[in-house]
């Protein structure tokens, strides 16, 4: 038995959704602006099948013994801060994603600008941030 297509219903003033039909917004107070939206039904995967890689796109994840896995160092690259260096185990590998936390003030932008400004020098470099404005990144 096929599963009825999901559903949502949106205002139409200020996009608010909600679980079921109602006459006036909470959002926004507007009167008969809720409209039913038929949500796209999400993929399947077959049971027996682990996809890995972001959203799947690795294929079909196998299992492997440890003993089969390459250890020759991956190779990586200078940030020109040692200290940096050492934290990362020797650089920053390409292609990697590297999460810096630490608490507000604590000098999370200003290290990653100054690396940034160091890399520049070497290859093209791109800083993206969702928090700060054109002024604080100036």
């Amino acid at each position: 038995m096929a599963k009825a297509p999901k559903r949502a219903f949106v205002c139409n003033e200020c996009g608010a959704d909600y679980p079921r039909w109602q006459g006036q917004c909470s959002a926004c107070h507007a009167w008969n602006t809720i409209t039913e939206v038929r949500l796209a039904a999400s993929p399947t995967v077959a049971r027996n099948e682990r996809l890995s890689g972001y959203a799947g796109s690795a294929g079909v994840a196998k299992v492997q013994k440890l003993s089969d896995i390459s250890l020759e160092e991956l190779p990586r690259f200078s940030t020109g801060f040692k200290e940096f260096d050492r934290v990362l185990g020797g650089g920053v590998v390409p292609g990697s994603a590297i999460l810096i936390g630490g608490n507000p003030g604590a000098g999370k932008s200003t290290l990653l600008l100054q690396t940034l400004c160091k890399l520049a020098q070497q290859m093209k470099t791109l800083y993206v941030t969702g928090e700060e404005s054109l002024q604080q990144v100036a």
